[in-house]
């Protein structure tokens, strides 16, 4: 397993979610577009985000390297993103899921953008991955634009491909190689 280590560009910080980060992890959980293209619960109860801050070193050490997205000045909480071994072979197969969120108030200015760079720099960096997949719900445009700014090449619809909430959806599906991060 990879080491955590805090990640930053002077800009945006990742870091370990904490206790403190609760309250804003609960009210961007509760965000309408974070929950229609997720898979967080609905609603997101403040109980839900004490649950997932808990459980953040065992996810870590079951293969699910979820950092908060905080400005790397004031600390604030800006959001969630991860790298996640959701890959049939597992992380030795050489490939792994990212995910991610932002707050309302953060969009639009590039965070996420920075964020998501700094996550598969440090991904390709810390494990022997050859290739990151990106995938959403079929309509999440901004999280689309998001993985294609880093590098993210998509690759097309798996209709019915993914399970939210129970129920079988149409998802976008994009990829990373190594050798196409962005500089």
């Amino acid at each position: 397993m990879p080491t955590r280590r805090d990640l930053t560009d002077g800009v945006v910080l990742l870091r370990a979610p904490q206790a403190r980060d609760e309250a804003a992890i609960a009210a961007g959980g509760s965000d309408a577009d974070v929950a229609r293209f997720t898979m967080v619960p609905v609603p997101y109860l403040i109980t839900d985000a004490q649950e997932f801050v808990a459980k953040v070193d065992e996810n870590w050490a079951n293969g699910s390297f979820v950092f908060a997205i905080a400005d790397a000045r004031s600390d604030d909480f800006l959001g969630m993103c991860g790298i996640h071994d959701r890959d049939a072979g597992g992380l030795a197969s050489g490939a792994a899921e990212v995910g991610y969120w932002l707050a309302p108030g953060a969009r639009g200015a590039g965070v996420m953008t920075r964020a998501l760079t700094l996550l598969c720099r440090w991904a390709f960096e810390s494990m022997p991955l050859v290739r990151l997949w990106w995938w959403s719900l079929v309509g999440n445009t901004p999280s689309l634009a998001v993985a294609e700014r880093v590098g993210f090449q998509f690759e097309g619809t798996l209709r019915r491909g993914m399970l939210q909430r129970g129920q079988r959806v149409d998802a976008w599906i994009a990829g990373l190689l190594r050798e196409d991060l962005s500089s």
